[in-house]
């Protein structure tokens, strides 16, 4: 009687229990939470590790990922534990077969086998319709067998007729294998954040000794950060803005965070795990200093850097909105308090930190001899006490919710001006009503130049608007030139060298400023006028 074979099942059993086997007893790590920064984040996890003897010691294990900065790793028993750290050592592991990496790259490894074949596929029904097109043309020019010949012509007009089908078949199938390799590369560099290694940490312990040991531990990894975006919605009828404060998290670390306590920071982190040494106090004659371009293009690439923060976009968390994140002030930061949060690796999400209400004093600012547009901005001022700095990130700005940009924004003044584009409702028209000279004058020895000019404001919405006009004013180099003021309807006030009118336009009516300058110098002296 012979023997009957295990049954497929049992053999990967097997290949499992011997997998199991080899592999170190490690734990797998189980964040609890995280701070995260604009260009990395803080992750701190527990572990239920085994203990093994190692000699006369004993030795627990997990693993990070491969991204962290093993030089900020910190680790700590439970409170009251009967053992203790003596040291730790960390050690560059490759990812096992059996990680869930592998099998997205058998699928890779599939889906590029049948690509494959399709291509081999489509370059033999070419070469059978080349065939077939050479067949056509090498006929014999006496013709004895017509039937002959007509059968002939069948079978060509056939075989070419299915080899193309055939190919369209095949690339529209490359065209889905295509999708799906993309589909499985991203999820692949999602998960493993395009990493092919990971940490092993060995924790080495003295006391009493017990089967499982419980650690705390937090290190900094670079593959995760956040952006700040906003939305601020003008409602100029109600004198108010709608500002909205977004965090958009991404995290690639190769690990799911389910229900983390998650917090944000608003500056960016340097780790390091010892202090900068002090530098010599040296006094002595200034020596001048001249950078190559290249080093000022270094310089200036890397403070634009250090403006910028992580870019993704994702929807908000589903469900009702959670509470308001809790501001914590820092030595130099802020931090936003997000409570328990669900984030997947090789996910970005978004979550609401701020919503508020902004008094706002709407106007519209023309610039009669720059643009014909008048822009509408409000003057935003924020109470002390509701006063919070926000860091700079993309803005998406609305106006009674309909699109009108999207812009950098950031807040760090209680007062601040915020522009929402251009309103095609609002027309002005610049008309010039005098530029001439008076080369003889009245005065014996003089010249004079005269500008006029005529602003209409036309306000075709249906509530009354107010205008904020400014023009420049002239600045006189030389004490010989004098000049004269000619305000009409609205007169307007002096700050620096800008002089701004200030009215108000009812709706579906126009009004008119009228004004101008004359210009008196020396007969012999050659004026240039700046342009106007």
């Amino acid at each position: 009687m012979t023997a009957r074979p295990l049954a497929p099942f049992m053999y990967a059993l097997l290949m499992i229990t011997a997998l199991f086997m080899l592999q170190p007893p490690t734990s797998h790590a189980k964040p609890v939470a995280a701070i995260i920064y604009p260009n990395d984040a803080k992750i701190i996890e527990q572990h239920i590790a085994d203990v093994q003897a190692d000699g006369d010691r004993h030795v627990a294990q997990f693993i990070m990922p491969i991204h962290a900065n093993k030089d900020t790793l910190s680790v700590n028993t439970k409170p009251g534990s009967s053992m203790r750290i003596t040291s730790v050592n960390i050690e560059e592991q490759a990812l096992p077969v059996a990680d869930q990496a592998e099998a997205l790259k058998n699928q890779l490894k599939d889906l590029n086998q049948k690509k494959s074949e399709f291509e081999t596929r489509i370059k033999a029904d070419t070469a059978y319709i080349a065939f077939w097109q050479t067949q056509a043309k090498n006929q014999p020019e006496k013709i004895e067998n017509i039937e002959s010949v007509e059968k002939l012509g069948n079978a060509i007009k056939k075989g070419i007729t299915e080899a193309y089908d055939e190919i369209f078949q095949y690339n529209q199938s490359l065209e889905d294998l295509a999708e799906q390799i993309r589909d499985i590369e991203k999820q692949l560099n999602d998960l493993t954040g395009a990493a092919k290694k990971r940490w092993q940490v060995n924790v080495y312990l003295t006391g009493n000794p017990q089967p499982q040991i419980d650690l705390t531990c937090s290190y900094h990894i670079q593959n995760c950060g956040w952006r700040p975006t906003y939305t601020l919605n003008a409602r100029p009828a109600k004198a108010e803005t709608e500002l909205s404060w977004y965090a958009e998290i991404t995290q690639n670390t190769g690990i799911d965070w389910k229900g983390i306590e998650l917090k944000i920071a608003t500056a960016r982190t340097v780790t390091r795990p010892e202090p900068p040494f002090l530098r010599d106090w040296i006094i002595q004659p200034r020596k001048p200093i001249e950078y190559s371009k290249t080093r000022r293009t270094s310089v200036m690439a890397e403070d634009a850097l250090m403006s910028m923060a992580p870019k993704t976009s994702a929807d908000m968390e589903a469900g009702a909105p959670p509470p308001e994140p809790e501001q914590e002030a820092g030595f130099s930061f802020d931090t936003y308090d997000l409570g328990k949060r669900t984030i997947k690796a090789g996910e970005t999400r978004r979550f609401t930190i701020r919503e508020m209400v902004l008094s706002a004093d709407f106007k519209y600012l023309i610039r009669p001899h720059a643009t014909p547009q008048a822009f509408l901005f409000g003057q935003i001022e924020v109470e002390e006490t509701n006063f919070i700095k926000l860091p700079r990130g993309n803005a998406t700005f609305l106006v009674d919710s309909a699109f009108i940009a999207t812009r950098p924004f950031s807040m760090h003044d209680k007062a601040q001006k915020l522009f929402f584009g251009s309103d095609p409702q609002v027309e002005v028209k610049l008309t010039t009503l005098e530029k001439k000279s008076n080369e003889t004058g009245f005065l014996i020895g003089k010249k004079q130049y005269h500008w006029g000019w005529k602003v209409s404001v036309n306000n075709f919405k249906a509530h009354k608007i107010a205008v904020l006009m400014e023009d420049a004013y002239p600045q006189i180099r030389d004490e010989r030139i004098k000049i004269k003021e000619t305000f009409k309807e609205v007169t307007p006030q002096k700050e620096d060298n800008l002089l701004k009118w200030t009215f108000p336009v009812l709706p579906q009516q126009e009004t008119v400023v009228e004004y101008g300058f004359s210009v008196t110098y020396p007969d012999e002296m050659n004026v240039w006028f700046g342009g106007r």
